[in-house]
């Protein structure tokens, strides 16, 4: 694996090869359930293709991937929850249809300003056909601090397509001042949910969907509402799942994936779930 030093120096590889572990927090923030979000995505896989969504690189899974067209450079920008110092990254590149869409050449940018300026690289990398855990760390006097981050891939090993199943990023975030509008009220659901009836009381949520009479309880976490889901369809098993969501910037839909809790639910896609607010008051849930 090559590695190309930039303004934030790489002091090692600690997975696949590398002989330096690094202590530290196991966070992994740049993860969906811990509130980043996806700013920008190239424009071949909508978020909500869960098949191919650029959501796939933060969802918690290795065995999901983001696919695309490998003509040209892939660009991400990932928003995290807070202002962040971090002390590495990590990609995984195993568990694609085809090796050679694995990820080559990839350059990481750190930006303290907003989404669209101040970006300063960090890391130049070529990665490893086929590996997970491929991780760089930061030298301590040199960790990059704030609040979004560009990835772009910019070769692969040969194939038409370029598919990745993981980037990730540890560190220690220097604010807390995520937040998340009351979601209390009624949507009308997408994705399989049917109307959703949300009621919030503090930071805990309650409340219910149509579809095989969904009961939900969970609780707000900065900018995310991590739901558990109960769904009973008549006559079948009891089906659980495990949601996180945030609310649009204008406040007027839910967004958000969700997959079952079974170990066979972790080696499968997430369900992109969105809702839209219809009033401010909850229906009941019968």
């Amino acid at each position: 694996m090559k590695i190309t030093h930039a303004i934030a120096p790489v002091l090692a590889l600690i997975a696949g090869g590398g002989a330096i572990a690094q202590a530290g927090p196991q966070t992994d923030l740049f993860a969906y359930s811990e509130g980043t979000r996806i700013v920008q995505y190239p424009p071949d896989a909508p978020l909500h293709y869960m098949d191919a969504s650029p959501l796939n690189l933060i969802d918690g899974s290795a065995t999901t991937d983001w696919t695309g067209e490998a003509a040209q450079p892939a660009i991400f920008v990932f928003e995290l929850a807070e202002r962040t110092e971090l002390s590495r990254v990590s990609f995984d590149t195993a568990g694609l249809n085809r090796d050679t869409k694995s990820p080559r050449a990839v350059r990481v940018e750190v930006s303290d300003t907003s989404s669209r300026s101040g970006f300063e690289p960090v890391l130049s990398a070529t990665l490893r056909m086929k590996a997970n855990g491929q991780s760089f760390a930061f030298a301590p006097d040199k960790r990059p601090v704030g609040r979004w981050v560009r990835l772009t891939v910019q070769s692969n090993y040969g194939d038409d397509y370029t598919g990745f199943t993981g980037f990730h990023g540890f560190g220690r975030q220097l604010t807390q001042q995520a937040s998340m509008p009351d979601v209390t009220g009624s949507y009308e659901g997408w994705s399989g949910w049917g109307r959703l009836n949300l009621v919030q009381q503090g930071d805990q949520v309650t409340g219910c969907y149509a579809h095989e009479n969904g009961r939900v309880s969970g609780v707000v976490v900065g900018r995310v509402l991590k739901l558990d889901m109960l769904q009973t369809p008549p006559g079948g098993p009891v089906r659980r799942m495990r949601g996180y969501f945030g609310v649009s910037p204008d406040g007027r839909q839910l967004i958000g994936i969700a997959r079952g809790t079974s170990s066979s639910d972790q080696l499968g896609y997430a369900t992109y779930m969105s809702a839209d607010k219809t009033g401010s008051r909850a229906g009941s849930c019968g």
